[in-house]
């Protein structure tokens, strides 16, 4: 793949890497301000730190990025793919039943913006770690 698309690939993660802290970020308090680890039977202590594993993942996620390195895009596809999946099973059951849900719009906003930007991350990270040959990624890496 030619350097020009590998680039656009490489800043697109990054883009939407940042887009998701701007969901991931306010809807994760969210759960702790509303008690939702309480209430799910979840000691607060064990998600927060969870939370904070990802989040960590995805700060190295965007340093690999920046370093050119392939691993970076494979930090961004289990990132991109945690978030939809442990929203979605969390919170669209209670989306779908309840009238209003927590804040009303915003906290749908969140949570849709969360499951949206994460599939795309994880598509469009998986994208650049295929166009990146492990040989392009060690050269990087170096």
């Amino acid at each position: 793949m030619t350097s020009r698309v590998s680039s656009w690939l490489r800043r697109l993660t990054a883009v939407l890497s940042v887009v998701l802290l701007f969901f991931s970020v306010p809807h994760t308090l969210e759960d702790f301000a509303v008690g939702e680890p309480a209430e799910a039977g979840v000691p607060a202590v064990v998600l927060s730190l969870v939370v904070a594993a990802v989040f960590a993942v995805q700060a190295a996620g965007l340093y690999w990025l920046g370093s050119g390195t392939r691993r970076g895009y494979g930090a961004h596809i289990v990132v991109g793919l945690f978030w939809p999946i442990a929203s979605g099973f969390a919170q669209l059951p209670a989306i779908l039943d309840e009238d209003t849900y927590r804040e009303g719009l915003f906290s749908v906003v969140y949570v849709l913006g969360v499951i949206g930007v994460g599939v795309l991350l994880a598509i469009v990270a998986f994208m650049g770690w295929r166009s990146q040959r492990p040989s392009e990624a060690a050269a990087g890496e170096g």
